[in-house]
């Protein structure tokens, strides 16, 4: 990829954007979302986890510094960074894995500073 071609013109991007597809239709919204606050430490919360695989299905890269930091500027291949260990949790301890979605669910729809306040105290509070 040239410097001037951005992330979301990238082959690589447009070629992960159907296995995340194929993760939220196979494990659910919920379970997708509450895998990337996890996977994140809580750098994200519900809406903003849902907002980013939003935008990937739509083939749209939503950059945060944590996808420009660890991912290269891919937003695909951070959801399927986290969706992976989520799994990975979910085969050895099915049981937490419930526990964190339900968890996770309830950050729904906060304001901006009820939101931020379970993002810093996700790492911390997480079931």
């Amino acid at each position: 990829m040239s410097a001037s071609e951005s992330v979301l013109e990238s082959p690589e991007f447009l070629e992960l954007v159907p296995k995340v597809r194929e993760y939220v239709e196979r494990k659910g919204i919920d379970w997708c979302v509450a895998a990337i606050v996890d996977g994140s430490a809580g750098y994200y919360w519900y809406d903003t986890a849902k907002r980013l695989i939003e935008n990937v299905l739509r083939g749209r890269n939503w950059i945060t510094e944590r996808t420009g930091a660890c991912f290269r500027g891919n937003a695909a291949r951070e959801a399927l960074f986290d969706f992976e260990n989520f799994e990975r949790l979910e085969e050895r301890d099915p049981e937490r894995v419930k526990r964190i979605v339900e968890f996770v669910k309830r950050s729904a729809g906060l304001d901006t500073a009820e939101a931020w306040t379970f993002s810093v105290m996700y790492p911390t509070a997480a079931p």
